[in-house]
């Protein structure tokens, strides 16, 4: 259920496209004295506010499109899509009356699209006893025999809980999420039940092959000849679904075997969209499999190497021609966001492979690519007319918009936007007093534009109930991202 975020009304008579670039915009809004210290001391100028009447938004700023550099312009959103992209000027010349939020001093990017992640079970912190020492997540999760240490987690079943946890991704960039337990009216989510915070539809059956350990000992590494077991898919979900399963979640023939079984059911059933999620078990051989089949696989990095030590080999993947997308599974050995889930990835990346990943791998993964892997890839993931005007706004560091994303923090994320709809960001990165009404609520210096009357808490509720979550804006406690292995 989308919310109305409409601007509250501000006395503004300057609100062309081009009177905000060449600072009309400015002298009405007390001038630009603010943007002319930020330059001084080498930071954007705040983004600017200006609120029109006709329904229609304009974002302006540095475009990240894929391409090596981003491109100042303009984005026009109408309905929640958008409508236009191009320079200013021209998009400007389609916008009289327009709200506009010109950034043009800062990157503007297709939200992220997690393409992993057990909503209701990431509200809490790592068990302070789980170390990297598992073989496959039976062992974890105490259904692989005794002699394993199970880790301690939990559910957040409340609305406040799982609200929280959506705006700890929303705050880390993330618009779109592959997975259940949704809240309406925050991030856009996937998942198999046609329900009003579903805004979009796929199958993330969790483990496809339940009791994997028992169901595989009497088959052995490597296993020749048919696949004797087919995987399952979730109770009522349609056999056209996108399909985003765990697979080959460990590093001992349990987990291969599951690789194999999977792949070999994919190739023998074509026609649907299908993952990988893990694949941390995969033999070289499967690997080189993946791009045939039009398999995604979708990497969760800091959990893997958390809980096995070792990570998927991401470069013969892509080597081998496969698609990449990025999610952060959950907060008990994952990334608390996005932004931490590249960072991770970054890490792995120097120590283990030789820096051939960058930052514009990392970006892919987490728009095109992930989109693809939810067959969403002509709806989100791209500044595209047509496209769900689902972006972020984040601090420009250098030319490199991509190697950027590495070193962003959550402070350095201005705003996000889902629908058109400006959600969530960090207030000084606005011009002072310059905020819509809904974006009042206050975490510290961050804003969040809701309107509370159709959940169970008010803001305050939210934040009483939460005091003891994995935190919105920090990496506090969050599972560690080294690699022995």
């Amino acid at each position: 259920m989308r919310r109305s975020h409409k601007f509250a009304a501000i006395s503004i008579t300057c609100l062309t496209v081009s009177a905000a670039v060449t600072g009309c915009g400015a002298a009405q809004m007390g001038g630009d004295a603010s943007g002319a210290v930020a330059a001084a001391v080498g930071q954007p100028r705040p983004c600017r506010i200006m609120p029109g009447d006709s329904g229609v938004t304009v974002i302006i700023g540095q475009l990240v499109q894929g391409a090596e550099a981003a491109e100042a312009g303009a984005i026009r959103i109408e309905n929640g899509v958008i409508a236009e992209v191009g320079g200013a000027d021209e998009v400007g010349s389609d916008a009289d009356g327009a709200t506009v939020i010109d950034c043009a001093d800062w990157y503007v990017s297709p939200g992220f699209v997690n393409a992993h992640e057990h909503l209701a079970a990431s509200g809490g912190f790592p068990d302070p006893l789980l170390e990297p020492v598992y073989a496959h997540r039976e062992q974890w999760q105490g259904r692989a025999g005794p002699g394993h240490y199970v880790i301690e987690w939990g559910r957040r079943d409340d609305e406040a809980g799982r609200f929280w946890i959506e705006l700890r991704h929303l705050f880390g960039g993330t618009t779109t999420l592959a997975g259940g337990d949704a809240v309406a009216g925050l991030l856009k989510n996937a998942y198999y039940l046609d329900e009003p915070e579903n805004e979009y539809r796929a199958d993330t059956q969790i483990f496809p092959f339940p009791n994997a350990t028992a169901m595989f000992e009497e088959y052995s590494c490597p296993f020749g000849g048919p696949s004797p077991v087919e995987p399952e898919f979730l109770t009522g979900a349609p056999s056209d679904m996108p399909f985003l399963p765990h697979i080959a979640e460990g590093i001992n023939c349990t987990a291969t075997l599951e690789g194999q079984f999977y792949l070999d059911y994919v190739e023998a059933n074509p026609g649907r969209r299908y993952s990988v999620v893990h694949g941390v078990g995969l033999q070289a051989s499967d690997i080189e499999r993946l791009g045939a089949l039009d398999v995604t696989l979708v990497w969760s990095p800091r959990s893997n190497v958390a809980l096995y030590n070792t990570t998927v080999d991401i470069p013969r993947a892509l080597n081998a021609g496969a698609r990449i997308a990025i999610g952060t599974d959950w907060s008990y050995s994952g990334s608390y966001n996005m932004l931490e889930e590249f960072r991770c990835a970054d890490r792995i990346d120097n120590d283990a492979w030789g820096d051939q990943l960058s930052g514009i791998d990392y970006w892919r993964m987490a728009t095109v690519e992930a989109a693809y892997a939810m067959g969403l890839e002509d709806v989100t993931g791209r500044l595209t007319p047509g496209y769900a005007a689902d972006l972020i706004v984040y601090r420009k560091r250098s030319a490199n918009p991509y190697d950027d994303l590495i070193a962003t923090q959550t402070s350095d994320v201005a705003a996000g936007f889902v629908d058109g709809a400006l959600l969530t960001g960090y207030a000084p990165s606005f011009e002072a007093g310059r905020l819509p009404a809904q974006c009042a609520n206050r975490i510290g210096e961050y804003f969040v534009c809701a309107d509370y009357s159709d959940y169970p808490f008010d803001h305050a509720g939210l934040l009483a109930a939460n005091t003891d979550a994995a935190p919105l804006f920090s990496n506090e406690r969050q599972a560690s991202c080294g690699v022995h292995r």
